[in-house]
């Protein structure tokens, strides 16, 4: 477990230095490796313990999520019970009430004052972080290198500086500042190729308790809403549209013919993620929905086009090139 005692050092009148307790804890290194390879393995070590403390670490936090002018305050909090059961609530501060309650692998959704309530079958809080953010760096190594850069102070708190970018161009970077004591995430930024902001989290402040909250103890025995739909409800895929391309390391999560519940449209469903993003697929009948082609970039990219007399639709946390690349690469038939 996680130790959450910190120790804060004020210099006056002197540059502040970088200097957290054990040498941060930094692994031991080859110094005969060079600059690079030491960087990217002190950069996974670090990023190994923040996926730790979101899991372990027991807090109570204040953040704020901008994208571009729009800036939406929340409260997290996180704590691990005497029976090893994760409890996480996120709750928005501003606008309509929306909380957000995990308990172990079960995720949902309250709206007030409406009956929209669901649960979702996940063991993290979609929206939040990356799922990624939460298991080893060893998943996402592939397609992704993390480096550590340098020191800064986040929320008062000395922090570790990660750059996490990607190994081509067909995905967004991150970059990362955690907490130097418990490895906690204090800062994320989202950024294209670029290195153009897209979102930011950032706390603006936090609790560490030894124990769970009082709080989120309360939870475990709430009744969960109505899931918001079971493997038994989805049909299989009818329009046969397949992806015949998508960038390495992509892998099928979900497909599926539904209703979409805004349109009552009928669609084929794809759903596709690299461990750290997912990109979503839409195909619907061309007739009955004829879209403009779009383009859009953003934290959540769109794309549309026209294909062999369907509609396609594709968004996802990716460069619009790269959609565009999965949009325009739909055809009839599985891929070889």
């Amino acid at each position: 477990m996680i130790k959450h005692a910190f120790a804060v050092a004020l210099l006056s009148g002197a540059t502040l230095l970088f200097m957290p307790a054990a040498a941060m804890e930094q692994p031991n290194l080859n110094l005969n490796e060079d600059a690079v390879t030491q960087a990217e393995n002190i950069g996974q070590h670090w990023f190994n313990r923040m996926a730790s403390a979101l899991r372990e670490l027991n807090f109570q936090a204040t953040l704020v999520r901008s994208q571009g002018q729009r800036m939406q305050p929340l409260q997290w909090s996180h704590g691990v019970l005497e029976d090893g059961l994760e409890v996480e609530l996120l709750q928005h501060l501003n606008g309509a009430d929306v909380r957000i309650l995990r308990l172990g692998n079960q995720t949902s959704y309250y709206f007030q004052p409406s009956d929209r309530s669901y649960f979702v079958q996940t063991d993290i809080t979609p929206g939040l972080l990356p799922r990624a953010f939460y298991q080893s760096f060893s998943h996402i190594n592939d397609h992704y290198q993390v480096v550590a850069v340098e020191g800064h102070r986040i929320v008062g708190r000395m922090a570790q500086y990660l750059r996490l970018v990607s190994r081509d161009n067909y995905r967004y970077h991150y970059d990362l500042w955690v907490d130097s004591e418990t490895g906690m995430l204090l800062r994320l930024q989202m950024l294209t190729p670029q290195r153009e902001v897209l979102e930011e989290l950032q706390l603006t402040s936090i609790d560490l308790p030894a124990a769970s909250p009082i709080a989120l103890q309360a939870l475990e025995g709430v009744q969960r809403p109505p899931r918001l739909y079971h493997h038994q409800q989805q049909e299989p895929l009818q329009f046969g549209l397949y992806p015949q391309w998508l960038p390495s390391g992509f892998s099928h999560q979900a497909q599926h013919h539904r209703r979409l519940s805004n349109t009552g449209l009928a669609t084929d469903y794809f759903l596709f993620s690299d461990g750290l993003t997912e990109v979503s697929i839409y195909v619907t009948d061309g007739d009955s929905q004829r879209l403009p082609g779009l383009a859009l970039e953003g934290v959540d990219s769109l794309f549309n086009t026209q294909t062999n007399g369907y509609a396609i639709t594709v968004v996802g946390k990716l460069p619009v090139a790269t959609l565009q690349r999965i949009g325009e690469n739909m055809a009839l038939g599985q891929p070889d």
